[in-house]
């Protein structure tokens, strides 16, 4: 289905449909705007594997650490706001954390995942997600796996826990009532946009066909990938009660329209629709490369800011945010994306419930954000 009659949305909703009869995607919806105005909303498919109810545009997408770009838009709204610095300690803010060498882990160290806390207890159980004041617990009482500054690990889960304890230390609220305050009821997208989920939302929720992270791949048991990301963790993700625990690292859920809106105004001077996240002076902040060091998880450079995934080019292939390395936001575990590139005044968001971890430069995701590029003439 789609509601914008332009050029690019009709080209996308073909896409997504061929997509879908090839069978590389179940669901799908896709959102972007430029200059502020909606150019595609398009949605298809079905809610999950085996189902035949339809896709809407109102339907939630879980959509893993795509909702690190939601998390680290409100640290950024944070900073603006004089509250908090980018190169202050983390533990300025919040002083518990400030044990076994990482006092001097600062804002902007630990939110591009140089912080050494990237592995999760062994072995996984759920727990480990649901109970959110035992991450936090184990963020304060955690020893980095290696100096904090001198390496990069990305915080596949454990991010979650990081921001939220810095969140929380800057505003004396959860994150997941701040993100709503600040993010998801100015932007009119209350009902779209959740840190975990409340009741009475079951009939949205579409379901994740799940693939597991680094599966067929050659990548050793006891390698730190599979420790920042045990492989026992994903079975769970459909389940209701990690659906509904806050983890600002890896399980929002949203719709593509509500993630494109937020992107929309940092896309443009920091506003959307009279509502203003950030000032334009901010957005340079945003846009700024921390480090694009080897990741000692990922085992491959990664372009890294605070709290978000930059876009460029490594060996010549760029990912869904795109060759602009002044493009700026984060793609999610399976195949989501949202993300801002400032440059061409564009703001692109995908949600997917089949997941797939396609070879670099390939995958369905990446061809929907390039058709975009193509029909916009952006990239």
């Amino acid at each position: 289905m789609t509601a914008v009659n332009t050029a690019a949305n009709a080209r996308v909703n073909e896409l997504i449909r061929t997509q879908i009869a090839e069978r590389r995607q179940i669901g799908v919806q896709v959102c972007a705007y430029q200059d502020g105005e909606m150019i595609v909303d398009a949605w298809a498919g079905a809610m999950g594997p085996g189902e035949g109810r339809p896709v809407q545009a109102d339907s939630l997408f879980l959509s893993f650490s795509t909702t690190k770009g939601v998390a680290a838009t409100l640290v950024h709204m944070l900073a603006d706001r004089g509250l908090l610095d980018y190169d202050a300690p983390v533990a300025k803010y919040w002083p518990a954390f400030a044990q076994k060498g990482k006092e001097g882990i600062t804002v902007a160290q630990a939110m591009s995942h140089q912080a050494g806390l990237h592995r999760m207890p062994e072995p996984f159980e759920p727990e480990h997600i649901t109970d959110w004041d035992a991450g936090i617990r184990r963020m304060e009482e955690g020893e980095p796996a290696y100096p904090p500054g001198t390496a990069t690990g990305y915080h596949a889960v454990t991010w979650g826990w990081i921001v939220g304890g810095l969140v929380q230390g800057v505003t004396g609220k959860h994150i997941r009532d701040v993100i709503r305050e600040e993010i998801a009821v100015p932007l009119d997208a209350q009902d779209e946009m959740f840190v975990g989920i409340p009741d009475g939302l079951d009939k949205r929720l579409t379901t994740l066909e799940i693939a597991i992270a680094g599966e067929g791949l050659p990548i050793e048991e006891d390698a730190e990938f599979y420790k920042a990301m045990p492989k026992t963790m994903w079975q769970h993700f459909n389940e209701i009660p990690f659906r509904k625990a806050c983890l600002p690292s890896g399980n929002g859920h949203f719709t593509a329209r509500a993630l494109a809106k937020m992107y929309a105004a940092l896309a443009g001077d920091g506003s959307f629709g009279g509502t203003r996240l950030v000032s334009p002076e901010r957005i340079p902040e945003m846009q700024r490369l921390i480090t694009n060091d080897v990741d000692v998880v990922l085992g491959m450079p990664t372009r890294k800011g605070i709290g978000f995934f930059l876009g460029g080019e490594q060996n010549g292939i760029h990912g869904p945010i795109g060759p602009n390395e002044s493009a700026f936001g984060h793609p999610g575990a399976g195949g989501s994306v949202a993300f801002a590139d400032p440059d061409a005044r564009l703001a692109v968001a995908v949600t997917v419930n089949k997941m797939s971890f396609p070879n670099p430069g390939e995958g369905a995701t990446l061809e929907i954000c390039d058709l975009i590029r193509e029909e916009l003439g952006t990239g």
